[in-house]
């Protein structure tokens, strides 16, 4: 399924491979030359898909101008090639299916036996003058060391979730609920075993739901109540040793002179952090785990004990959070959408200041804006920072931002960080449903999408 569609990463390779491997296969009857020259195409368009998703999964900023040029030739040069390809095999099709059987058929085939074989060099002929468009891309990419350009380290850019661990926690809404329900199961009332034993919390939730801003809300609840406390992100693409690094370092972990922590490797920095939690009480959040290898290794550093201690693990990925929980002390916990009240109070704050400052000719307007948001923190806090900067209250300003949330909800500089955030959900989708998203973006808000026309595209 994945290698038969079209992709937004590497254009047609993916089905432009299947078509490729069945001239292979020896149902259609190819000159020797030809086939060679299949096979070289195949060849290196395997390797060019493969550098393309290492494009596709890389940052959209850390490629240069001269890597998505390259990348937009390679693209077009396997349209070019799947056309030639589906050309010819719809010719040979057409031969076969209109020799008709008897003598009159054994005429017809040996009349248009010459026809066959001058198709059949054509086509030769071709394949050769795509071989010769694929070996230039190819040398260009060399030439212009767009590998190496792809494999320099990345700039480091700002965590937009930064904003989280700072806000003030009087102004947040609808998180006291959660985070009391969270903090009941935690310290497990006059259950003494329960209290004891090491327990995972899990919080699982799609991006901008406020993952980080309850567990920070509880972390900063419980400050003080601990023996040792840490507060780590790990993120898409996590540095392992940093991350245990931290947790030493927040947690208390006096280097001794001369000790440099930076040249210890994993194994070195899980077993000096077993031994130094080992007797104290602890509680520790691993912020934005993104799949279950990551927190079973930082599992490994957690030792369990008696002492009552506790983690809070977040997550989008709800197989990642069942895989966080994995005895019966463990809990996971569903975020939820903001109620119309909750999201009213969060949106006027943040705008006015009070619950009680928006003019009533904003009051309509207001109300489709946070229809709009539909319940989602993340988008009513950059929305209602937007209309806060604005110089004047307009009416016609706050529609045209409202009419902008359906269409180019995405493009406004100041919804930068709600752009960097969903764009976390887009590059964790596999490459053939990166796709599948774009291609349903096609359509308006609202419209009956006929699967027939989806399909096709």
């Amino acid at each position: 399924m994945e290698a038969a569609v079209v992709s937004v990463s590497h254009g047609a390779i993916g089905s432009l491979l299947g078509k490729l491997g069945d001239l292979l296969a020896g149902e259609y009857k190819l000159l020797k030359e030809a086939k060679g020259e299949i096979m070289f195409l195949k060849a290196e368009l395997e390797s060019m898909r493969v550098f393309l998703e290492r494009m596709s999964d890389a940052e959209e900023e850390e490629a240069d101008k001269q890597e998505k040029c390259w990348a937009e030739e390679v693209r077009d040069l396997s349209y070019d090639i799947e056309d030639n390809i589906d050309d010819f095999m719809l010719r040979v099709k057409c031969e076969s299916d209109s020799k008709p059987h008897g003598f009159k058929g054994f005429i017809e085939r040996s009349m248009n036996l010459l026809t066959t074989v001058n198709t059949r060099h054509k086509i030769g002929k071709e394949l050769q003058g795509l071989k010769r468009r694929v070996m230039e891309v190819s040398e260009r990419r060399m030439r212009y060391k767009i590998d190496s350009a792809v494999s320099k380290p990345n700039s480091t850019s700002i965590d937009i979730r930064l904003l989280a661990l700072y806000a003030d926690t009087a102004g947040l809404v609808g998180i006291n609920e959660p985070m009391d329900e969270l903090i009941e199961v935690m310290l497990d009332g006059d259950d003494v075993c329960a209290q004891q034993q090491l327990k995972v919390l899990s919080v699982v939730g799609f991006g901008g739901l406020g993952k980080t801003t309850l567990a920070n809300a509880i972390y900063r609840k419980l400050e003080g109540q601990f023996q040792c406390q840490a507060f780590v992100s790990v993120s898409q693409k996590p540095n392992i040793r940093k991350i245990l690094r931290n947790i030493l370092s927040q947690a208390g972990y006096v280097v001794l002179d001369q000790t440099n922590l930076e040249s210890w490797d994993e194994d070195q920095l899980i077993r000096t952090l077993r031994r130094f939690l080992a007797d104290k009480r602890y509680f520790i959040v691993i912020d934005d785990i993104w799949d279950a290898t990551t927190w079973s290794i930082v599992r490994c550093a957690l030792p369990e004990n008696s002492n009552g201690s506790r983690v809070i693990t977040t997550t989008r990925i709800e197989t990642v959070a069942t895989a966080c929980c994995s005895n019966s002390y463990d809990y996971l916990y569903k975020m939820k959408l903001l109620s119309n009240e909750e999201s009213r109070k969060l949106f006027l704050r943040r705008v006015f200041g009070s619950e009680d400052g928006c003019p009533t000719y904003l009051e309509d307007v207001s109300a489709e804006i946070l229809k709009r948001c539909g319940g989602l923190p993340l988008a009513i806090i950059s929305i209602s920072s937007l209309l806060a900067s604005q110089p004047k209250m307009l009416k016609g300003q706050w529609e045209d931002i409202l009419n902008s949330l359906s269409s180019n909800f995405e493009v406004h500089p100041t919804l930068e960080g709600m752009r960097k955030i969903l764009n976390l959900s887009y590059t964790n989708l596999p490459h053939y449903l990166k796709t599948c998203m774009l291609y349903l973006g096609i359509y308006p808000e609202g419209y009956t999408i006929n699967k027939n026309d989806l399909v096709r595209q």
